[in-house]
């Protein structure tokens, strides 16, 4: 056993910059496999969340709050309020099937509490000036949809509009802390996603996850192929290398 084991750290040290490669690319490779495996349990855990949430039936606003609901993400929702027709956010870097554009965060009053309500998708203007015209219903309104946690821009989140700008904000997060700033008043942490039926409705096709499970199972399987594949490779380059000391050594003995 000791000999064999010799040959084959003969032949590593000879191939020692292919093995300094396969030492340093092959765990990354696994490791990038597995990473696709968990945002796939990732992925398939939070619509499982969803459609749990979903089935629930939707609620009043204020009761919600009465009860101290912990698990609101994704909750239906009926609330009756007033929308603030001059403030509201865009939400900026937002794509739809190829274009640009934004979603629409207008702050309802509630019985004296703001509930920000995304109302959907809007197309944007070819010049970055020019913001996109909407109507607004006046008056009190009743909206029926689900409240989702707004996600944080880790990258861009430092280049948010500035609190002077004036209205409409494009902003490219919702900071719950900005927005209580530029309102000056307390703000309901959660987002209102309304219904397609709901007055002031815009684009409301909301996308639940930017990928499916099966797209990051498939991606795991390609690591782990290429991972494979480069062991296979070492394997022939190394057999390789013994074939052409044998050569070697043949000839030698020959001549």
């Amino acid at each position: 056993m000791f000999p064999v084991v010799k040959a084959i750290l003969k032949r590593v040290k000879l191939q020692w910059k292919l093995s300094l490669l396969v030492l340093l690319f092959l765990p990354l490779l696994v490791r990038l496999g597995y990473w696709q495996l968990d945002r796939a349990v990732d992925k398939e855990q939070l619509l499982a969340v969803y459609q749990q949430q979903q089935n629930l039936p939707a609620e009043n606003f204020e009761q919600l709050i009465l009860e101290q609901h912990s698990d609101i993400h994704y909750r239906p929702a009926i609330l009756n309020g007033i929308y603030d027709q001059d403030r509201y956010w865009l939400l900026d870097n937002q794509p739809r099937q190829g274009k640009v554009g934004y979603e629409v965060i207008m702050p309802l009053n509630v019985s004296g509490q703001w509930v920000l309500v995304n109302r959907g998708w809007v197309q944007a203007s070819r010049l970055r000036s020019e913001l996109p015209i909407f109507d607004t219903p006046s008056g009190r309104v009743v909206l029926q949809g689900y409240f989702h946690i707004p996600s944080k821009n880790a990258v861009m989140s430092q280049t948010n509009s500035d609190l002077t700008q004036e209205w409409p904000k494009r902003v490219i997060e919702l900071n719950v802390a900005k927005i209580e700033q530029a309102l000056g008043d307390a703000v309901y942490s959660k987002v209102l996603r309304i219904d397609s039926d709901n007055p002031g409705a815009l684009i409301t096709d909301w996308p639940m996850i930017n990928t499916s499970p099966e797209k990051h199972y498939g991606y795991a399987m390609q690591w782990f192929l290429m991972a494979l594949a480069l062991v296979f490779l070492y394997a022939w380059a190394i057999v390789k290398t013994d074939r052409h000391n044998d050569r070697k050594i043949t000839i030698k003995d020959n001549s």
